[in-house]
């Protein structure tokens, strides 16, 4: 009997310590838990994907087979990306995004292929050695501007919340994910880049994903993946 408490106590403590992002923030309203976010396997467990080689640092879906409702957005608006709880872990963000091809509805897109450009980043703050912190630990959501040169569309967005308080050997880092759907409206003819797929993004060997945060301090830290396409 006491086994069983301690164990379901364990396992109540990491699921807590875990976390998904199941909701948009369009217009300042949150939506409902996976109703324009495909619910990723994790959204009862929490727990995240650890290796950058799988399919599931996709979008996660690989046992829901999720789609999802898209919404409307406006080019030049602020969406956000809500998470269940807040950001437990230590670590960075990325968000990026995906254009359904021409005549596909992002419903029926798997977003396979060289096809993401980042859309935004949390990253860390050093200062030469003697401290290191994260901006992103503790947000209930992430949230950023579209660009106003964003073109017209339906996209997939990526949450990409990358923990890094076992990152100190290889498949360390955590990443919790979840990709939303929305149809941007009032676009303007900007040319997103540089496109990467996902999968094959990372190596899992880049310094900002291989990495003791803990001793020696970092001198500083090198944000994973592509630079930001700002518009």
């Amino acid at each position: 009997m006491l086994r069983s408490v301690v164990l379901t106590a364990a396992f109540v403590a990491q699921a807590f310590a875990h976390y998904t992002f199941p909701s948009l923030i369009i217009d300042g309203v949150k939506t409902e838990p996976w109703v324009n976010v495909r619910m990723t396997n994790n959204h009862y467990d929490r727990a995240p994907v650890t290796n950058v080689n799988s399919t599931d640092l996709r979008c996660y879906t690989s046992k829901t087979n999720a789609n999802a409702k898209t919404i409307e957005v406006n080019a030049g608006s602020t969406i956000g990306i809500a998470c269940d709880q807040t950001i437990y872990h230590a670590g960075v963000v990325n968000v990026y995004m995906a254009k359904s091809p021409d005549g596909t509805d992002v419903a029926d897109w798997d977003g396979s292929g060289s096809v993401w450009f980042k859309a935004y980043e949390i990253t860390a703050k050093t200062d030469g050695g003697h401290s290191i912190t994260f901006p992103a630990k503790g947000l209930p959501s992430v949230n950023f501007t579209l660009p106003e040169s964003l073109p017209s569309g339906q996209y997939l967005v990526r949450m990409e919340a990358i923990a890094l308080h076992d990152a100190e050997q290889y498949g360390g880092a955590q990443f919790y994910i979840s990709c939303g759907q929305v149809n941007v409206n009032g676009g303007g003819d900007g040319k997103p880049g540089p496109l990467v797929p996902i999968p094959g993004v990372y190596t899992g060997y880049e310094p900002g994903i291989l990495i003791d945060i803990n001793w020696p301090i970092p001198k500083n830290y090198t944000q994973p993946g592509p630079a930001v396409w700002s518009g």
